[in-house]
C-alpha cells in the first residue's frame, strides 16, 4: 500500500499492475481514523492500493461547490475508485469528491443524512443497523488492530472515562482493577487511561505502578503503541464505557474482561456489554469474580469480511468503481 499524500499521481504499480486508487478523508478525530485506516489496510492486503490521505477537518466545502462539481483540495490527485471516511465531517466532502471526481463512497458509520447519499455504509449492529444494498451491518466499529503474537505474559487494562452513556464511580474502578491485579500477580500488566479519564483517576492509576506494572499515559500511548500493547497481550481488561476499546481488544484475539462502570440508562451502548458477554465474546468483571475464566473469543475480522465483500461487489480492475449506479 502506498499513501501517496495528495502528491501521489500513479494509477499503476511498478510491475505495471493497475492499482485500486483510495481517498480516504479523515476529520483529525484517532477513533475515526483508526476505522479507515483498518479498512483501507484490509483492502491493501487483497489488491494493490494506491493511498490518498486527505484531512479535510479544516476545508470548506460550500453548496457552490459541490452543485458546480467544483473539489477545492486534492486538485492534483489522481481520481479515485472509493471514498472512504468516517466521522459526520467527512459526509459532505465524501459527496463532493464523488460528484467531482467520480468513485464510489464508502462511509463507516451511521450517516446523519440519508443512506441513499451513499454508495455503501458500515453500520456497526448496536447503532440499530438493517442490512440493505447499500449497508453492511458490523459488529462494532472497524479497527486496524492485528490478532495478538502474545506468548501469555503480559496484561493490558484500558480505562475511558465518563460520557453521555456512563457515569464514573472512580473507587469502584480501582477496587476492581486491584482485584484483578492481585488475582495474577505473576503476570507483566500495562495500564494506560484516555482523554476521556478524570485527572484524579489518572493520578490512582498511576500510583498502582509497581515492579510488575506500568502506567501508560495516553499522551505516550499512540494508537500505535495502543496496538503493540494489545499484540503482547493475552488477556485484556476494558471499561465498560469505552465500546470501541472493546471492540479492538476483541479483534486483538485476547481474551477480554469488562470492568464494571455505571450506566446512565438502558440503550443501545450500555447494553453492548451484555449482548458480547451472552454470544461469549468477552467476560463480565462480575460473572468472572464468580468463578467465569477468561476466554480468547472467535476471531473477529470485520475489517477484513467488509474489503472482501467490497471488492466482490466492485470489481477493483474494471470501470465499474465509476459508474455511477447504486452498489
Amino acid at each position: 500500500m502506498a499513501d501517496g499524500g495528495v502528491t501521489a499521481h500513479q494509477n499503476q504499480n511498478p510491475d505495471g499492475k493497475n492499482m485500486l486508487v483510495i481517498w480516504r478523508l479523515c476529520d483529525s478525530k484517532p477513533g475515526h481514523d483508526r476505522q479507515s485506516l483498518g479498512l483501507v489496510r484490509a483492502l491493501a492486503e487483497m489488491t494493490p492500493v494506491e493511498l490518498v490521505t486527505l484531512d479535510v477537518h479544516d476545508q470548506r466545502i460550500s453548496p457552490f461547490h459541490f452543485l458546480a462539481r467544483q473539489l477545492p483540495f486534492a486538485k492534483d490527485a489522481p481520481a479515485p475508485d472509493l471514498i472512504i471516511g468516517a466521522g459526520s465531517a467527512c459526509q459532505w466532502p465524501m459527496l463532493n469528491v464523488k460528484r467531482s471526481r467520480g468513485g464510489k463512497t464508502i462511509y463507516l458509520m451511521k450517516p446523519h443524512i440519508p443512506l441513499c447519499f451513499f454508495d455503501l455504509c458500515l453500520i456497526p449492529r448496536h447503532d440499530q443497523a438493517t442490512a440493505t444494498p447499500r449497508s453492511i451491518v458490523t459488529d462494532g466499529v472497524l479497527n486496524d488492530i492485528e490478532p495478538t503474537s502474545s506468548q501469555g505474559n503480559q496484561g493490558f487494562i484500558l480505562i475511558g472515562g465518563p460520557s453521555d452513556h456512563y457515569s464514573w464511580d472512580q473507587e469502584h474502578l480501582i477496587v476492581q482493577i486491584r482485584a484483578i491485579l492481585e488475582a495474577d500477580g505473576a503476570k507483566l500488566w500495562v495500564i494506560s487511561d484516555s482523554r476521556r479519564t478524570p485527572a484524579a483517576t489518572r493520578e490512582a492509576l498511576q500510583s498502582l505502578a509497581g515492579d510488575n506494572i506500568t502506567f501508560l499515559g495516553y499522551q505516550e500511548s499512540t494508537s500505535n503503541n495502543v496496538a503493540a500493547q494489545l499484540a503482547r497481550s493475552d488477556v485484556v481488561w476494558v471499561s465498560s464505557d469505552s465500546v470501541s476499546m472493546i471492540f479492538e481488544a476483541i479483534t486483538s484475539g485476547a481474551a477480554v474482561g469488562a470492568i464494571e462502570m455505571p450506566a446512565r440508562r438502558i440503550d443501545r451502548i450500555t447494553t453492548i456489554v451484555a449482548d458480547l458477554s451472552r454470544r461469549k465474546q468477552i467476560t463480565k468483571y462480575a460473572d468472572w469474580r464468580r468463578g467465569a475464566e477468561l476466554q480468547a473469543p472467535a476471531r473477529l475480522a470485520e475489517a477484513d469480511r467488509c474489503a472482501a465483500i467490497i471488492l466482490e461487489r466492485w470489481d477493483p480492475i474494471s470501470r465499474q468503481l465509476h459508474a455511477s449506479s447504486a452498489p
